[in-house]
């Protein structure tokens, strides 16, 4: 029976329930004795794309929210705050909330889906989630609720179980009646069958039982006696430890070589298409899985934001589906679990630190709540906004054009005169509605119209000067809707 055979045979005995997932029969690396279900296990290729996957999602910070309104808030009802303490900690006593989402995405990917079982206390409220070795089976009671049949396992008793105490995760590509999920590992068996196999020929390769050098041969006749010696020098000189001795035949024996050779079998190259192959079928780019042959700096790069955007950010919705279920199959349709995918940046200091800064310059975070992201303590006026004195607001139904920084809001009056004065009598050397940038520039402006006035003195000529200095003020204030008086400015200025 061929590997696709035992695979598919073994994925009938886990639809029929009551299949321990983590058995193993005879040594653990004894590959002819090991259980098929586990060869997927088996294949460097097909494991390391299952952990390239894996290990990302379940280092993501997990929290529950509920929408109040078109706001995103945390959710606050007593059922959603403690399913989200076990996602956030630990599932049960002997596994974490990070172990139990490596199980659900490695298992669900190996035999199609997974099953994990909600646990919940005498008030009703979730205490804890224990993994389904199994796959029960599903019907529809009488008021058209889904039934989840279980045949028990270490953990999980036989029975019936509704559905709002099962976890259900299925792999990308479902069965033709759309309701199970596929093996990947089975689909792609032929690869994970050369991967085992090319491991099992590198053993027996370094064991002396695999290479075919050649033959011997001898036109003497050979009795039992020199047949069994020849046998037992075959056997002596096998293994690495023995690589490079002298054999030395009697009876006239002598060598043959083949005209075959490690070369030819090109097996490293055999090695990459197994493992190319496996990327295509789980969605991993080669070199998450350190195959950097054809790697430069730009498309690994470009790369691992593919990875991000097409195989990760689908598989945290299948999770975040999942773990959904439970909530809104308990009657909370509002609440919802959520896996920040930003998380996946804190190995990234420096974007880290310029999304942050773009953030808090736009306006979208303030100080603290940076800080609380980076678990560091808030300091005092952290909690304020910063907004951009260049910005103006648009009246979405009039088209009215409002500066960001008004009269009643500006921190930073334009100075009159020399910049050492300000007024506040709306005089035209007054800028209530001027930011300080455009106060530094009326300042310079100012400068240099008073050391003209004070070398020249007042003519024609010096009016000539200060109109043309000062006219970029005069412009950008007509452009903001601002009271500005070019000749008054000059004279304020003169008299300061």
């Amino acid at each position: 029976m061929g590997l696709y055979s035992r695979l598919r045979s073994a994925w009938s005995v886990l639809h029929d329930g009551g299949y321990d997932f983590f058995s193993l029969d005879g040594k653990r690396n004894d590959v002819e004795a090991r259980d098929y279900n586990l060869s997927a296990y088996y294949s460097n290729a097909f494991r390391g794309c299952l952990l390239a996957k894996a290990r990302p999602l379940s280092s993501l910070p997990v929290r529950v929210c509920e929408r109040d309104g078109d706001l995103r808030v945390k959710a606050g009802q007593p059922f959603a705050v403690a399913l989200g303490d076990l996602l956030r900690h630990k599932w049960n006593p002997f596994m974490t909330g990070a172990e139990g989402i490596r199980w659900l995405m490695v298992t669900k990917d190996v035999l199609g889906e997974a099953f994990a079982r909600v646990q919940y206390g005498a008030d009703g409220l979730p205490v804890a989630i224990w993994p389904m070795s199994g796959a029960p089976t599903i019907s529809v009671d009488n008021g058209g609720r889904p039934v989840f049949r279980y045949g028990g396992d270490k953990f999980t008793q036989s029975g019936n179980y509704l559905e709002s105490e099962v976890i259900w995760v299925k792999s990308p590509l479902l069965d033709s009646d759309g309701i199970h999920g596929r093996s990947l590992a089975e689909l792609a068996a032929n690869e994970i069958g050369l991967s085992l196999d090319l491991s099992e020929f590198y053993s027996h390769m370094i064991n002396g039982e695999g290479n075919f050098p050649g033959w011997l041969e001898t036109d003497q006749q050979l009795n039992e006696q020199s047949f069994k010696r020849l046998v037992d020098q075959l056997k002596d000189g096998g293994g690495v430890l023995n690589a490079g001795k002298i054999r030395i035949f009697d009876n006239g024996v002598h060598y043959k070589t083949t005209t075959q050779s490690m070369v030819d079998l090109n097996l490293v190259e055999q090695e990459r298409w197994v493992l190319l192959e496996t990327c295509r079928t789980l969605s991993v780019p080669p070199q998450e899985v350190f195959e950097l042959s054809n790697a430069t700096y730009s498309n690994i790069e470009q790369g691992a934001l593919n990875f991000a955007n097409k195989t990760l950010v689908p598989e945290c919705v299948a999770l975040e589906t999942a773990f959904s279920g439970v909530l809104w199959a308990a009657g909370f349709t509002d609440c919802y679990v959520q896996l920040d995918m930003n998380g996946l940046l804190r190995g990234s200091y420096k974007e880290r630190m310029d999304g942050y800064r773009i953030g808090i310059y736009a306006g979208v975070y303030n100080p603290n709540e940076v800080r609380a992201k980076e678990d560091m303590a808030p300091y005092e006026g952290g909690d304020e906004f910063m907004r951009s004195t260049a910005y103006s607001t648009v009246n979405p139904e009039t088209g009215e054009v409002t500066p960001a920084v008004t009269a009643n809001n500006n921190a930073s009056p334009l100075p009159g005169g020399n910049g050492d004065s300000q007024r506040d009598d709306g005089g035209p050397g007054d800028a209530h509605a001027m930011g300080t940038a455009l106060a530094v520039v009326h300042a310079d402006m100012a400068r240099r119209v008073r050391e003209r006035f004070e070398d020249k003195g007042d003519s024609d000529r010096f009016r000539d000067f200060a109109g043309r200095v000062l006219a970029p003020m005069a412009e950008a204030c007509a452009a903001e809707g601002i009271e500005y008086d070019v000749n008054s400015d000059i004279e304020e200025i003169i008299n300061g």
